[in-house]
């Protein structure tokens, strides 16, 4: 404020100055054209000068406004078109978020018409579609968002490929993804899509050959990883056709996964398929002495082994501090069967069923008393072990 009446009375101070100057010396101006002339007072020339530049700046002024003018209405209408874009992706994400896909669709497909950036709205419009099950717009959609920009191919097909695997199009997803693996092959959300569809189709040896990348991109928990790692795993075991092939896949397992019991249980299952009874009964006998698991002393007592004895005398190593565990009795029950000790079978087994009936317990019992001929006592572990099943 201070400054504001400091400069009024400086230009009063200067008006006044220039005033009495003209008053004291007005002095003339003459301007001439051939036989025109004009003469008047310095000040009044000086007035009419600075009007002229002033009127000459207005009217440049205007003349830039008017050549600016269709420009102006177009970036006016731009803006305008931009705004009414970006209110049409809002709502229509928000009618997405809240399951209204046909209302979600036609706001998208609106608004991409007018934004100058569609190709979120063109992929949110192809989403809306796959919820409507409308699959041919779906794909028109997803074309047009791969033409509105340049370097817009790997979102574009990302999308294609979750909307394919979502819909069960199995075939057409894998040649995405095969596709999208040329161009960005550690890309980490398109590992997660092959992940996905390798357990949708099944192909546990396709998705055991993507576990080392998965693991490396860190895409997913390490349970899931596990998990995944265990299913194609005991599948592949199931299927492999020699020794060789299965001691070939157990050694391109991480080390820790070769201490899994479901895992070691599945080796040894296939080993014992493939007649390899003493490679079973070593990896089981190591496979326990490194941690206990009632699943591999199950299996360890039904090993068609040679020599039963041998393979008792084992088992009972592991009664010292497992003595008290009802799968461990079963073991040593059926192995003293097999050994012909039956008083020692009979024992086991009574004692397994006194701490965990079972009723493959009293039919292994059941079995070793018709053999013992005690028959009616043997009628009676039947019944119990039917009850048990029903």
């Amino acid at each position: 404020m201070l400054r504001l009446l400091f400069l009024l009375l400086i230009a009063l101070l200067v008006t006044a100055g220039v005033t009495h100057f003209f008053l004291t010396e007005p002095g003339y101006a003459l301007l001439a054209y051939g036989n025109l002339s004009v003469e008047t007072s310095l000040a009044v020339f000086l007035v009419a000068l600075v009007l002229l530049f002033f009127g000459l700046y207005l009217l440049l002024r205007l003349l830039t406004r008017l050549w600016g003018l269709p420009g102006g209405v177009r970036d006016m209408r731009r803006r305008h078109q931009a705004e009414a874009a970006r209110r049409g992706l809002n709502q229509g994400l928000i009618e997405m978020a809240e399951g209204r896909w046909e209302r979600a669709e036609k706001l998208l497909v609106r608004s991409a018409r007018r934004s100058q950036t569609p190709l979120i709205h063109w992929l949110s419009a192809a989403r809306a579609a796959q919820m409507l099950g409308a699959y041919t717009r779906r794909d028109h959609y997803l074309a047009e968002a791969s033409r509105c920009e340049s370097g817009s191919d790997v979102a574009v097909e990302l999308t294609q490929a979750e909307l394919q695997i979502a819909h069960g199009q199995h075939e057409q997803a894998l040649a995405t993804l095969n596709h999208l693996n040329e161009l960005v092959p550690r890309h980490r959300y398109l590992l997660k899509l092959r992940a996905r569809l390798h357990e949708r189709l099944n192909d546990c040896a396709a998705l055991f050959e993507l576990l080392p990348e998965l693991r490396r991109a860190k895409v997913l928990p390490e349970t899931d990883l596990a998990d995944m790692e265990n299913r194609a795993t005991r599948e592949l075991l199931a299927k492999a056709a020699d020794a060789d092939a299965v001691r070939r896949l157990w050694e391109r397992l991480p080390r820790d996964a070769r201490h899994r019991p479901r895992l070691v249980e599945a080796h040894a299952r296939a080993l014992i398929r493939l007649k390899e009874i003493n490679q079973a009964e070593h990896l089981l006998r190591s496979a326990l002495k490194s941690g206990w698991d009632e699943g591999l002393v199950h299996l360890y007592g039904t090993l068609p082994v040679e020599d039963p004895a041998r393979a008792l005398e084992t088992a009972e190593g592991w009664s010292k501090q497992h003595g008290r565990d009802a799968a461990l009795l079963l073991t040593l029950g059926r192995l003293a069967r097999r050994a012909k000790l039956w008083g020692k079978a009979r024992a086991y087994l009574e004692a397994s069923t006194g701490l965990r009936p079972l009723p493959e317990t009293y039919r292994e019992l059941a079995e070793l008393l018709e053999e013992m001929g005690e028959n009616e006592r043997a009628q009676a572990c039947y019944r119990d072990g039917l009850r048990l099943a029903e």
